[in-house]
Order: structure tokens, then C-alpha cells, then sequence
């Protein structure tokens, strides 16, 4: 006994292009993602969150080094 109404499979190009579809969506998301978390900044901004972040004993001392060698 033969049934006419069995559905025809899928054929695996169709499936394998959609599963490269989704890859690439979800590549764009996460790196969307990525960029808002974390922005790109640039050396000016990184200097002045390391001044921020060290001790005033460095910094001073970072400073008469800097007057000791312009002396030169």
C-alpha cells in the first residue's frame, strides 16, 4: 500500500542556505552588540583613564622626571 500524501523531503541546499543565512544574522547581532558595549577609544582616552586610576605618588614622581630630563 503506497500513501501519495508523504511530503517530499527538503532539499539540503535550501537548508544549508539558511543555516548560512542565520550564521551571518547572528554574526551581524553579536557584533552590533559587541561595538555598543564596548566602544573603541582612542590613546588619548586611555592615557587619561591610566592618570585617573594611578596613585598621586607616581604621577609626581613621573613629573619630576619628565622637568629633570626637559632640563637636559
Amino acid at each position: 500500500m503506497t500513501n501519495d500524501d508523504t511530503p517530499t523531503p527538503v532539499p539540503t541546499a535550501g537548508a544549508e542556505q539558511r543555516i548560512d543565512n542565520a550564521v551571518d544574522a547572528i554574526r551581524s547581532m553579536s557584533q552590533n552588540l559587541a561595538d555598543e558595549v564596548a566602544p573603541r577609544r582612542g590613546w588619548l582616552e586611555r592615557l587619561s583613564a591610566a592618570t585617573r586610576e594611578a596613585p598621586i605618588q607616581s604621577l609626581a614622581i613621573a613629573f619630576l622626571i619628565g622637568v629633570l630630563l626637559t632640563r637636559r
